[in-house]
């Protein structure tokens, strides 16, 4: 973060922290951009396909029909929208799921549903003929997925977390924070989940001895609230 933040300033030939500080606070799309800049937005459908894998056959059984889900960190929508269709094609019938992000324009995205050939790679194709309608060399998600996802803004290190999921996902996050700022995060997305709830973490990441967060490892980047 330090490193990429000195490289916007050399961009913009700021020359100290109190000069960008002060741009920041009085120019809005200067504050946009750079807030573009610093979050990093890759993603694609069913990215990880081991751990969808594990959701379909290890947790999805052990949730109600009507399980209420955090997408957090959402990014242009692949993953929430991924969960939503594997929900639908194992017959839930369930709640809009939570999806959010900080960036406000990977959201406008993201509520659209439409996406570039590399973004649903990791699409079977019978899911890519049942879900998507291709338009040129783009893919647009059908609107019974699109009303299956409720998109908001939300930004982790401030704002209220939500209760009772049975689900929370957070992946590729917590490798952009400090260790202080990794365990306070699990420590509210746990106060997040009810009783039994699962919280999936990035291949990249792990939380470090989980039984101190009331969490139980069950798999490859899954943990699980105890009872």
């Amino acid at each position: 973060m330090h490193r990429r933040i000195l490289q916007w300033m050399a961009r913009h030939r700021i020359g100290d922290w109190k000069g960008l500080l002060q741009r920041l606070k009085v120019d809005d799309e200067f504050r946009k951009a750079f807030q573009e800049y610093l979050t990093i937005n890759t993603s694609q459908f069913f990215r990880d396909i081991k751990v969808f894998e594990t959701i379909k056959t290890d947790i999805l059984p052990e949730l109600n029909r009507n399980p209420k889900i955090w997408s957090a960190a959402c990014s242009i929508g692949a993953e929430p929208y991924s969960i939503a269709i594997l929900l639908l094609e194992q017959g839930f019938s369930f709640s809009p799921i939570f999806a959010t992000d900080i960036n406000e324009v990977v959201l406008a995205k993201a509520k659209k549903g439409i996406f570039m050939s590399n973004q649903i790679s990791g699409v079977p194709a019978s899911v890519l003929g049942k879900y998507f309608i291709r338009r040129d060399d783009k893919y647009q998600i059908v609107d019974e997925v699109k009303r299956k996802v409720e998109f908001k803004q939300h930004n982790l290190l401030v704002d209220e977390f939500g209760t009772d999921y049975d689900l929370i996902l957070c992946r590729n996050v917590f490798i952009y924070f400090k260790n202080e700022t990794q365990a306070m995060l699990t420590e509210r997305f746990v106060d997040a989940l009810k009783d039994g709830g699962f919280f999936i973490v990035g291949s990249a990441e792990q939380i470090m001895n989980p039984a101190s967060y009331n969490l139980v490892r069950k798999g490859y980047c899954i943990y699980q609230k105890a009872g």
